[in-house]
């Protein structure tokens, strides 16, 4: 055994005495390998459940995308164990990988991302890693949202952007938004606003210019 010719019992021999290498010191075929020739070539089996030689992982199969590879490499965004090798995707690494339906390179909820790598309601997510965004418009305060009033109209007390416009105050879902009378930001269906709720100044307690009066914004 080692003169690299295949003879008697021997199932291979590759021409050394070493192991680990597919063939054995006593020229038997290692565990989770192939070997054939003369001096023998051996490979590890790639698909076979054992993991032997270079393969990173192999999980009784040679087909990709489930995150060991075809050639029992590790795939982009997975982590596999074990032996067969059990995958699976590692959310918070910013790549998308089997089930995950975002992955923005955190472990943080609230941000259109969850922790478990799914896109959260009222969000959309897209890339690698996934960058999201709020739908503003669609009547739901959410992220950076100050606002959300079911439109994309400006000069209603929620803006363009889903901010708060000034001289308004918005609550609920969708918002409702109304003028703050007496804050002195001229606002809504104000024709004034003089800074106070007081009537008998020109300006009364709706924000209207009282009879007898003008008022300069």
């Amino acid at each position: 055994c080692g003169d690299g010719l295949v003879t008697g019992k021997e199932e291979c021999d590759d021409g050394n005495a070493v192991n680990g290498d597919g063939c054995t010191n006593a020229c038997t075929i290692g565990l989770g390998w192939t070997c054939a020739g003369t001096p023998s070539s051996c490979a590890p089996t790639c698909g076979d459940g054992i993991l032997a030689g270079k393969e990173e992982c192999d999980d009784q199969n040679t087909l990709g995308g489930d995150g060991c590879s075809a050639a029992c490499e590790v795939e982009p965004g997975f982590e596999c164990v074990m032996a067969p090798s059990k995958c699976a995707s590692v959310c918070g690494d910013g790549i998308l990988a089997s089930d995950e339906a975002c992955d923005d390179h955190d472990f943080d909820s609230g941000d259109g991302c969850s922790s478990a790598c799914a896109v959260e309601p009222h969000w959309s997510c897209v890339g690698e890693p996934s960058a999201c965004t709020t739908p503003c418009g669609d009547g739901f305060v959410v992220g950076a949202e100050t606002c959300d009033d079911g439109n994309l109209a400006g000069a209603d007390g929620c803006g363009v952007t889903c901010k708060t416009e000034p001289g308004w105050s918005c609550v609920g879902e969708p918002s409702v938004c109304s003028t703050g009378c007496g804050d002195g930001v001229l606002a809504g269906n104000e024709s004034c606003d003089d800074g106070n709720a007081l009537s008998g100044d020109g300006c009364n307690v709706f924000c209207k210019v009282e009879p007898g009066f003008t008022c300069n914004n």
